[in-house]
């Protein structure tokens, strides 16, 4: 048997930040500066709480899920990278989760809260930035994210999620 778990105020404490920070960390609310993260998520492991797959509800090993978020003012180029995709991800058993933006408008934080939620294996950004704090947080919880833009070419986008790395760029 595992040993008790301390109370959220003595892990709050340990860490040097709020409750409601250790608690934003528990349920991988994205607004919580990376190295804050961090240093809250080693206190939570060594006071015995269970971190990531166990309860995060994020799976990402066990997902069939991977996550493409299309700005909307995307040409016919995005709809070939997606049948390409779609494609790609049927034979090893996987689906695609589809998410479109409006222009060039950063992708909103309830993607990243619902995504984290559903568990995914990872993320492609066909024409769309991300924030800064979007990329620390799928970096943070070992997500692999592709950005590509236009420029890029159907099969290098395929080629770069074949072997995805860390929060990268394509294009």
């Amino acid at each position: 048997m595992s040993a008790p778990r301390r109370k959220l105020a003595v892990v709050a404490r340990e860490a040097g930040v709020s409750i409601s920070t250790v608690s934003k960390v528990l349920r991988a609310y994205p607004d919580v500066a990376p190295a804050t993260r961090t240093r809250v998520r080693e206190v939570l492991r060594r006071a015995g709480y269970p971190l990531d797959s166990d309860t995060s509800g994020n799976r990402r090993d066990e997902s069939e899920l991977v996550d493409v978020v299309v700005a909307s003012q995307s040409s016919g180029w995005a709809g070939d990278v997606l049948a390409g995709l779609a494609d790609a991800a049927r034979e090893p058993g996987l689906a695609l989760v589809v998410t479109t933006v409006n222009g060039r408008e950063p992708v909103p934080r309830l993607w990243l809260e619902r995504l984290f939620a559903r568990g995914t294996r990872g993320v492609i950004g066909l024409d769309v930035e991300f924030t800064d704090t979007q990329r620390a947080y799928l970096a943070a919880y070992d997500i692999p994210c592709i950005e590509v833009d236009h420029l890029s070419s159907p099969s290098d986008v395929l080629a770069a999620v074949v072997v995805p790395s860390m929060v990268s760029r394509v294009g």
